[in-house]
């Protein structure tokens, strides 16, 4: 870790590695406030502005180790936030954006692409560590995409409730191929499945699916591609990213290695871009660590804010709480 002295007054404090930051959570916890973390996370920000020569968006959630219920899903709320970042600039032909998240809602995420295009006129994500489902489909919105090495994306397969959409679909396959194979009288068996998903959710599953290859597709063609592909060459790479029956996982890593043959535009971060990214990581993942929040909002203008979990404490003079 290297830290500031009084012959260097402008070297910044470093974090090359989780340890790092853990020596200096440490060794100065007792000193720790909201502006010193803050002030650290912009400094690296800013060194990544320097090296790209363009603004930076910084969009990261809390989701590794967090509870069901965690308010750290793409929804509506992040317009907002992704709002109050592109309206610190104005007539920018180019941004980064670093995208750390599980992912979350396709209509949402089609909202969030619309504000970066109407401001922007090239799109770059950066990926330090995650970014799975929704998630994925926004990075593939962008001009390009720079992982670090440590760094995966996930298959864009939807999920409703948490389940995968094709599961429960394959479910209602299979039941159909046992009545029609054994008949009726094997339907009982099944009653319960049916019972627990109703059959108009078949067709959910079937928009949801249609939903998230077509956003894919046009984002695709229009951005990543700019319409430099066939139909053919389109179609592979969103068949592969959204085939639930190859990745079998809707958390399934899909590292830059099973990725990297279908010409997208995207590469690994090296020398001082991989350690600037994956530095801002650390501070972020430590940010979160350390505070209830669990989502966060930021650029180098002045932008920092995010949502928090809310924690509901037990009052036993509280007859409404449950128990």
């Amino acid at each position: 870790m290297e830290a500031s002295t009084p012959n260097q007054p402008h070297q910044r404090q470093k974090f090359k590695t989780t340890q790092d930051w853990n020596n200096f959570i440490g060794q100065y916890q007792h000193n720790l406030n909201g502006d010193l973390l803050l002030n650290l996370r912009i400094q690296c920000y800013k060194e990544i502005e320097g090296l790209r020569g363009r603004p930076l968006l910084v969009y990261a959630t809390k989701f590794v180790g967090t509870p069901p219920g965690t308010p750290n899903s793409i929804d509506l709320s992040d317009i907002d936030g992704f709002t109050d970042l592109v309206s610190s600039y104005s007539a920018e032909d180019e941004v980064d954006v670093l995208l750390h998240s599980p992912g979350g809602q396709p209509d949402a995420t089609e909202r969030i692409v619309n504000i970066l295009r109407n401001n922007f006129k090239k799109v770059h994500f950066i990926i330090p560590h995650s970014a799975y489902s929704a998630a994925t489909m926004l990075s593939l919105s962008g001009n390009s995409i720079t992982l670090h090495p440590s760094a995966t994306m996930g298959p864009i397969d939807p999920q409703l409730n948490g389940t995968p959409a094709r599961s429960i679909k394959r479910g209602f396959e299979r039941v159909r191929d046992i009545i029609k194979d054994e008949g009726p009288e094997a339907l009982p068996a099944y009653i319960p499945l049916i019972e627990k998903y109703t059959l108009d959710l078949l067709e959910i599953c079937d928009d949801s699916e249609k939903l998230s290859k077509e956003l894919v597709t046009t984002w695709l063609v229009e951005y990543m591609f700019n319409g430099e592909k066939t139909e053919e060459d389109v179609e592979e790479t969103v068949n592969f990213f959204s085939d639930y029956d190859t990745h079998l996982l809707h958390s399934r890593p899909l590292l830059f290695k099973k990725i990297k043959d279908f010409d997208l535009n995207i590469e690994i971060a090296k020398d001082g871009l991989q350690e600037l990214i994956w530095e801002a990581y650390i501070m972020l993942n430590g940010f979160f660590g350390l505070t209830p929040f669990v989502k966060l909002y930021e650029n180098t203008k002045g932008v920092t804010w995010g949502k928090q979990m809310n924690i509901i404490q037990n009052n036993p003079n509280n007859p409404d709480q449950k128990k």
